[in-house]
Order: C-alpha cells, then sequence, then structure tokens
C-alpha cells in the first residue's frame, strides 16, 4: 500500500500539470511501473487532446515492456468514445496487467476490475476534480464563492464605496482562485461602484470569463470590465430577477465547469437561496472599517 500510495502521488503531481488546459474535462496523471521502477508517464495536457494513459503508454521505450506492468492513474480510464478512443481497451491490448485507480469516473456505469486506492491521497485525487464532477453529476459548474470581509464585518464601505480589506498576500490568494476557475461572476453594483478588471495579476495563469450580470440594462460600456471580447453579459427581462439555476444550466452547456462569484449581499443571499453554493471562502483583513455594507452568512 505505501508503494501503491507513492506512485499514485507522483500520478497526481502529473495530474495538476494539466490546469485549466483540460477544462471542462479533468486533469488526470498517469504512471507505469514494471519490477518496481518506473517505465512511463504523462498527463492530460489539453482539451480534446490525447489523455494521460495514452501519453503514458507512448512514452515508454519499448512497446514489449508494458506487457505485466502495472498503471496508476488518477481517475478511473475511459471506456466510451469521446474525442478520443477508450483508454480501456488501448490498456488491454498492451498487455498491461494491472490499473490501480484514484478515483472513479461520473461517466461509467457498470463496474469493473480495475482496482481503486483509498486514504489521503486518493481523497487528494478528488478533490482535484471537482469542477469536473460537479459539471458532470449537477450539470451545471462547480460554484465558488470568494468574500472579503472586514475585521469589523463589513464588506464595503457606507454606501457599497469600495474600501481596501485585503493584504497583498491575500490578494495573491484570490488571483490564484480567479486563474484556477474558468469563469468569475458579479453584479452590477460590484461593477459600477468599483469598476474592476476581474483578471489575473500576482500569478500565471488565463483570464477567466467576466461574466457580468446587468437586470436593468445600466452598466456603461467604458468600464474596464468591457475591455476586450472576454465577457458575457446577463440581463434580466425588464428589472425581472435572474433565473440563476437556469443560467449556470446553460454555462454548463458551453462546457464551463467552474464560477468564481465575487458577490455583494444581494448576490450573496440569491445563490444562497437557490443552494448553488458549493465552496464559500471568507478573507478576513486585520483593519476595522466603522461602517458600511454588512454581508448576512
Amino acid at each position: 500500500m505505501v508503494q501503491d500510495e507513492k506512485f499514485m502521488q507522483q500520478a497526481l503531481e502529473l495530474a495538476r500539470l494539466g490546469g485549466r488546459d483540460v477544462a471542462p474535462n479533468p486533469m488526470v496523471g498517469c504512471i507505469i511501473v514494471k519490477n518496481g521502477r518506473v517505465i512511463g508517464q504523462g498527463y492530460h495536457k489539453k482539451f480534446g487532446g490525447p489523455h494521460a494513459e495514452v501519453n503514458a503508454i507512448r512514452s515508454v521505450r519499448r512497446r514489449s515492456d508494458l506487457a505485466g506492468a502495472t498503471m496508476y492513474v488518477t481517475l478511473e480510464p475511459c471506456r466510451h468514445w469521446g474525442k478520443t478512443p477508450p483508454c480501456a481497451d488501448l490498456i488491454a491490448s498492451v498487455g498491461i496487467t494491472k490499473v490501480i485507480c484514484a478515483s472513479r469516473d461520473p461517466f461509467q456505469k457498470k463496474p469493473v476490475k480495475f482496482s481503486f486506492l483509498s486514504g489521503p491521497v486518493a481523497d487528494e485525487c478528488q478533490e482535484l476534480n471537482k469542477f469536473f464532477f460537479t459539471w458532470v453529476t449537477k450539470k451545471r459548474p462547480y460554484i465558488t464563492a470568494k468574500i472579503a470581509i472586514s475585521a469589523d464585518g463589513f464588506v464595503a464601505g457606507v454606501g457599497g464605496k469600495p474600501v481596501r480589506i485585503t493584504n497583498h498576500r491575500q490578494d495573491v490568494e484570490v488571483h490564484k482562485l480567479r486563474a484556477a476557475h474558468q469563469a468569475i461572476m458579479v453584479g452590477a453594483r460590484t461593477v459600477l461602484n468599483d469598476d474592476p478588471r476581474l483578471g489575473v495579476r500576482y500569478v500565471k495563469g488565463k483570464n477567466p470569463l467576466r461574466i457580468i450580470l446587468n437586470p436593468n440594462h445600466r452598466l456603461p460600456r467604458t468600464l474596464k470590465v468591457f475591455r476586450d471580447k472576454n465577457f458575457m453579459v446577463i440581463s434580466g427581462l425588464r428589472g425581472k430577477r435572474i433565473n440563476f439555476k437556469k443560467l449556470f444550466t446553460d454555462l454548463a452547456k458551453r462546457d464551463i465547469s467552474s464560477v468564481l462569484v465575487e458577490p455583494g449581499p444581494t448576490l450573496y443571499q440569491s445563490l444562497k437561496k437557490a443552494r448553488l453554493i458549493d465552496e464559500l471562502i471568507v478573507f478576513t483583513g486585520k483593519r476595522k472599517i466603522g461602517a458600511g455594507l454588512k454581508l448576512v452568512f
């Protein structure tokens, strides 16, 4: 078991290299071992490209070495046709005799003879692809709500006026979150008050799609969120409320598996009421504001 965990940890580190390039598909890493030695490795590099198992098999110098080998893969190999052929068929054809997986593929319905690892490493592999699992099983993106709150409980100044709450270290973590998600969502009031860019700075990564909720059609296109074409405006009909469940279903159909929401009090309460927050991340500042807007958790 210790050896299995060691090799699966190596596969997990490979899987992380895929990052957002593979979204909405999962990040997957694969190690091929024979006689206690790694003879091949690979990971899923980009959406629509060869899967981790294919890349690992291709990396083995001699095809004959695959006979009798063991494969460690962070996600159960696929058995269905998608953008690529089934990996399970390829694995069987090259003579690999044992496959150890860390998490199950939600697309698979019938049980297979693969072995499944349990424990901390397997839990990490499951956590790594929480966006993918939600996208498949709930038919909507994984929704993370990020909130910054002052030491005395305020999320903004009087009248929603923007105030500095987080420090630079916390800002770096926020931008890591932005880089990890395919889309970022804010309400019209936040855009009007803060005029944010909603991009990725401080860390290396792609800018997420900017989703701006503008139910009353009142946002001027001179704002920074409209600086290029990487945005989507969601408008209500004659001021009616936005149907969030339909919105997130539609986003999933567009292959968006993760949305980071940076909400004000109104948007947060709407998502909470609809039970559409999968994860809440709160950054608490050290300074006090004294007065302003509060958010009821």
